[in-house]
């Protein structure tokens, strides 16, 4: 098993499980075809296999090191279906009919990626249960009751509320959000978010997951490799300079660890990268500045997490610790302190014991330039002091000390709006994107992939919260 060599080390837990024997493809010429996508992460693979699936297109994909290995081998694992925002804003902004119909695109996801799983006969373990967020202020409890009331006004309840019955009349609900929420003792809700901090008054109930993003992707990008040999071809190592959109084609300008410049031509382009402020855009065709917007598109962010081991000895869950007047959703680089995070699934043998891995997230810094970011970079000491001290204070499993078999760092991106962006640049629409994690990136991302194959068909899709803006 593996160690922190020292507690500066960013060692990530997907990755050590990569086991890649896949030798790495580089580009050796100018190349041509007619879907380029960039990033090589869950997003622009799952974006290949289904631009690939749905449309008889040739795709390149282009990733600046290998794939897997940026955010998608550097995130938390989990899945989740939420917004990181109230989905009452979210309907205050688009609308109920718009809202719903984001929230169920995003829902649909799930199903996506099991039918990946069966298409691909992928082995990736892939888990499914039933997740908790821990609320800690009344006010917090009235904005996940009204997001409830939408949800379940416009058909889509995915969501439930649990609140401490010791609490209920301090929350002061209004009328109409009575028949939104159940109430049990608060010990049961502390039970569930597995916690003795009595803090905590309320938990939000939801379907929720965790995979290793990074294997799963390996093992697509390898599937799409074996099955659509004459329409893929996958390029690593070769990070974009500068994009030339022309009315019908752009032109990639691909470095190589050479030196040399090659180009990469095709009919559209798709982003599907955090890696944006190291990409120019070239408006040839309208003259507009898309550079200078899209370089405001996406906020870069730093999270940081730690992993240790434990006796296999309970199911696999994942739970989130809302801050006192979380607000914005479920979390998110827009609170004031960071959401702490929790997920436990089994891991890999240590001898001949099963074990389970604890993953602890929450500690974030923005950043002003995501070219100052490294996956190289040493891992922050605060980090790891915040996440002891939240385990101490809130996970009742936790050991007295911590040994951390992982610590890592990855980066993410957040949008104005905090919605993923996907769809059509509207000032030239030979670029595309699906990006944006917001800190929920897999499931989101699944589904933005399968949106952008059904717009290169050529369907006609109905506006969505999702589409770019100028």
């Amino acid at each position: 098993m593996p160690g922190v060599r020292n507690s500066k080390t960013n060692l990530s837990p997907w990755l050590h499980q990569l086991k890649r024997t896949r030798q790495v493809a580089k580009i050796s010429g100018d190349v041509k075809t007619d879907v380029i996508i960039i990033g090589g992460g869950i997003a622009g693979v799952v974006t290949a296999y289904y631009t690939l699936k749905l449309t008889d297109k040739r795709v390149v994909l282009l990733e600046a090191n290998k794939v897997a290995h940026g955010a998608t081998g550097h995130n938390a694992g989990q899945l989740a279906s939420y917004f990181e925002r109230p989905f009452s804003d979210i309907v205050r902004e688009f609308g109920e009919k718009m809202a719903a119909d984001g929230q169920q695109a995003v829902d649909s996801a799930w199903i996506l990626l099991e039918e990946i799983f069966e298409d691909a006969k992928l082995q990736t373990p892939f888990w499914q249960f039933t997740g908790y967020a821990g609320c800690s202020t009344v006010s917090d409890v009235v904005t996940h009751l009204r997001d409830i009331f939408y949800q379940r006004r416009s058909g889509i309840a995915k969501e439930s509320l649990l609140i401490a019955e010791e609490h209920v009349k301090e929350c002061h609900i209004p009328k109409e959000l009575k028949d939104s929420y159940t109430t049990l003792p608060q010990k049961d809700i502390l039970a569930l978010l597995e916690t003795k901090n009595k803090k905590y008054v309320a938990a939000l109930v939801k379907r929720k997951g965790c995979m290793n993003s990074a294997l799963f992707t390996e093992e697509l990008v390898a599937y799409l490799l074996r099955v659509y040999t004459k329409r893929f071809t996958l390029i690593e190592h070769a990070p974009v300079r500068r994009i030339a959109l022309h009315k019908d084609e752009a032109v990639m300008e691909v470095d190589t660890k050479t030196r040399r410049t090659h180009t990469v031509t095709g009919k559209r382009v798709i982003l599907c990268t955090n890696g944006f402020e190291k990409i120019m855009i070239a408006d040839i065709a309208g003259g507009t500045d898309i550079d200078g917007s899209f370089h405001h598109l996406v906020q870069g962010s730093v999270g940081c997490m730690a992993g240790y081991l434990e006796e296999h000895d309970a199911s696999p869950v994942a739970i989130s610790y809302l801050p006192e007047n979380a607000g914005a959703g479920n979390g998110g680089t827009q609170q004031a302190e960071p959401y702490f995070y929790l997920t436990r699934r089994p891991f890999e043998k240590k001898g001949t014991k099963d074990v389970n891995l604890i993953c602890v997230g929450g500690p974030e810094a923005l950043l002003d330039d995501t070219n100052k970011y490294s996956h190289e970079h040493p891992y922050p000491e605060e980090a790891g002091k915040m996440i002891d001290k939240f385990l101490k204070k809130n996970y009742r499993r936790a050991p007295g000390r911590v040994k951390y078999a992982f610590k890592w760092h990855g980066l993410m991106g957040y949008t104005p709006n905090g919605l993923r962006c996907v769809g059509f640049e509207p000032r030239n629409p030979v670029l595309m994107y699906n990006l944006g994690c917001n800190g929920v990136g897999i499931l989101p991302s699944i589904f933005g992939g399968k949106r952008i194959a059904l717009l290169l068909q050529g369907r006609k899709l109905s506006p969505s919260i999702f589409d770019p803006r100028t």
